[in-house]
């Protein structure tokens, strides 16, 4: 089976937890994945909300990010979110990155999924 490589762009936070199972599924049978938060899906990556939501939707997202990153999975916030409010502290693994970073890994990928 060919390798394929799926980038999900998050825009809402509730869908987290559903993308981030999904994408350790993927990787699993031996895909690449990487997941872009943008808008209110980076809040999640964001360590202060992850102190105060400790679980969501009955998930554990700390235990969800640490399983994605093991897999191989990589996951960037939006680089214009460090600009709102008191902006982004990027929980360990993560890494900022902006529209350009995206496309090139866009137009590598078999899928793109919005999410």
């Amino acid at each position: 089976m060919t390798n394929k490589k799926f980038v999900y762009f998050v825009s809402l936070s509730s869908n987290v937890p559903y993308v981030l199972k999904k994408s350790i599924e993927i990787v699993e049978q031996k895909n690449e994945v990487a997941i872009f938060f943008d808008l209110d899906g980076a809040r999640v990556l964001d360590k202060r909300y992850l102190k105060r939501m400790t679980r969501t939707h009955g998930v554990d997202l700390s235990l969800l990010f640490n399983l994605a990153l093991n897999a191989g999975i990589k996951l960037y916030g939006c680089q214009m979110n460090v600009l709102i409010a008191d902006g982004l502290e990027l929980i360990e693994g993560a890494e900022l990155a902006g529209v350009v970073t995206f496309l090139e890994t866009a137009y590598q990928a078999d899928a793109v999924l919005s999410f």
